[in-house]
């Protein structure tokens, strides 16, 4: 599945890419991360809780940093497990800040997800939909601690 969003946030680029290597507190902006643990320079174990439709998963990622070109982009490779649900996730984001302004950056994610076992079996539009709910919340959070 690919989602594609982006929002406008009201600070120059260099504080919203300064904002981002703050890990665990850009974390924090995603609706249901419970943990952030930093394992190496470029790679961070997250802890992720969500709901969707009639499911609550709980997922242990490995994230992976590929590439970074500051202060502009950012891609990453993430993986992990569900046990109790029998799912699995695998996830690349590309993060592209442009500088529309002086200050105002648009920040792009490109995410392509792939989700298997009784969470996958729910359908593209369910998890879209939640998808999309997150994203907004997320942007909400991010315009708050960094505007």
């Amino acid at each position: 599945m690919e989602f594609n969003q982006e929002i406008t946030v009201a600070a120059p680029r260099e504080k919203v890419w300064d904002f981002i290597w703050q890990v665990e507190e850009f974390a924090a902006c995603v609706p249901g991360v419970k943990d952030v643990e930093k394992i190496d320079d470029a790679t961070y174990g997250v802890r992720v809780e969500q709901k969707v439709s009639f499911l609550k998963a709980s997922f242990q990622l490995q994230v992976n940093i590929e590439e970074v070109r500051a202060p502009e982009y950012i891609r990453t490779v993430g993986e992990g497990k569900d046990s109790k649900l029998a799912a699995s996730l695998k996830q690349k984001n590309e993060v592209t800040l442009e500088a529309v302004s002086e200050n105002e950056t648009k920040v792009r994610i490109d995410s392509s997800v792939d989700v298997f076992g009784k969470l996958g079996s729910l359908g593209f539009s369910v998890i879209k939909n939640q998808a999309n709910k997150i994203f907004a919340e997320f942007a909400r959070n991010v315009k708050a601690k960094v505007e």
